[in-house]
């Protein structure tokens, strides 16, 4: 019996540790494939996969030195292996991916200068005037932050994925309830974070808990745009810049050796995934050819209607597009001195024919929309919003030079 109850217990330790390595091990789905389901699984599951893992390898342990039961080295070689499968994931996410929601420091322009470079790309989200930009080297590793008194009072993060090329402004808040963030997985070439909370799920691209679906009431979308760092500069000459450095080797050595590991994986996997059309994970259940996979697209909804945009398509089109999206006129510019491109709503009467980089335009003040996916590739876009219009011009002829 106890040779029966030593070998079941190794069998089900390394059956759970291979699990939560598999699936929650990111770079582990360069190897294996990996279902979503399982992904959704591991991460509702987290703290019992590690448990189970720990806990049977345990059992196998004192079976074996108290009974005399199975075999020793069997039993040294499968508890290091477990060990290691349950210890690389967890390290990965909850130490290298250690996300900042409320303690992200942001920094002048004139300090972020020595970390940025004038044509970088930056994500923006800004309220009443108090505008952050976030490097895409910056967020890439912690993938959240924000600060505890929020973007001018409103309790608004960055989220990030890099293999999306993705930066998304959120209210973490569903149904008046305030989220505890955290970096868990990607599926599909996009981040999964989970509410600490509640346990569940939380795709970015849609920003709704997966028990309650794609079109559930999610968080708050933060309206967010992309600029060059010298565009950001210009509309912005008090704003603040995230930079995430590395803490240095004599005061945390630990951190040190962590950070400078994980920047050299994320050098390993997305120097490529950036620069080719090859896709690191090949986790895509969508595939459209009417553009190529990283083409970025400024992709948004409205209601349920999608649609998404090429800044080489607004540009050839003076700079102006007048569209109706789920019903509301829109309008796409591209605003050359800030190096930006701006989707916004037009709720007068007539289509707009100028606009200016603040919404500024001869139908009023016009707010951004706020579901735009700033800067994402095509074929993670599509991958999620695969029913998506491409560069839609219901109004054509109407449009003219951007401000």
């Amino acid at each position: 019996m106890w040779e029966v109850i030593f070998w079941l217990a190794l069998v089900s330790a390394t059956s759970a540790s291979f699990t939560y390595f598999r699936d929650l091990g990111d770079i582990t789905q360069r190897f294996f494939n990996v279902k979503r389901r399982r992904v959704l699984f591991a991460i509702r599951h987290e703290n019992q996969l590690i448990l189970a893992g720990f806990g049977a390898t345990a059992v196998a342990g004192m079976v074996h030195y108290w009974q005399g039961a199975g075999i020793g080295w069997v039993l040294v070689v499968v508890a290091a292996v477990n060990g290691l499968m349950l210890a690389f994931p967890w390290i990965w996410i909850h130490g290298g991916l250690r996300n900042q929601q409320s303690h992200a420091r942001y920094y002048s322009l004139e300090d972020a200068k020595d970390w940025v470079r004038p044509e970088d790309s930056v994500v923006v989200i800004e309220n009443r005037g108090e505008a952050r930009a976030h490097p895409d080297y910056h967020i890439k590793r912690p993938h959240i932050a924000g600060t505890p008194d929020g973007l001018d009072g409103e309790n608004v993060v960055m989220t990030y994925c890099c293999l999306t090329h993705l930066g998304l402004g959120f209210k973490p808040e569903i149904e008046g309830r305030s989220l505890d963030l955290e970096v868990l997985a990607q599926h599909g070439n996009n981040l999964i974070m989970k509410d600490m909370t509640t346990g569940e799920p939380i795709q970015q691209m849609y920003g709704t808990r997966e028990r309650d679906g794609r079109w559930a009431q999610g968080m708050q979308s933060w309206p967010t745009f992309r600029m060059s760092f010298r565009g950001f500069e210009k509309a912005y000459p008090n704003g603040k810049v995230f930079l995430n450095k590395i803490v240095r080797f004599r005061k945390n050595p630990v951190l040190f050796l962590l950070d400078n590991l994980v920047e050299a994986v994320f050098l390993w996997g997305t120097v490529p995934h950036h620069g080719t059309e090859k896709l690191l994970f090949e986790t895509m259940s969508v595939r459209d050819d009417r553009l190529s996979r990283k083409t970025l697209v400024w992709g948004f909804n409205v209601g349920r209607d999608s649609t998404a945009y090429t800044e080489d398509f607004i540009r050839e089109n003076g700079n102006l597009i007048n569209a109706t999206v789920g019903g509301r006129r829109i309008v796409a510019a591209y605003h050359p001195e800030y190096e930006s491109i701006g989707i916004y709503y037009n709720d007068g009467d007539r289509p707009v024919a100028c606009v200016g980089f603040g919404g500024e335009s001869d139908q009023g003040r016009l707010s951004r929309v706020e579901t735009v996916k700033a800067g994402a590739y095509w074929c993670v876009w599509v991958n999620f919003f695969p029913e998506t219009d491409l560069n839609r011009m219901t109004l054509v002829g109407e449009a003219t030079q951007a401000a």
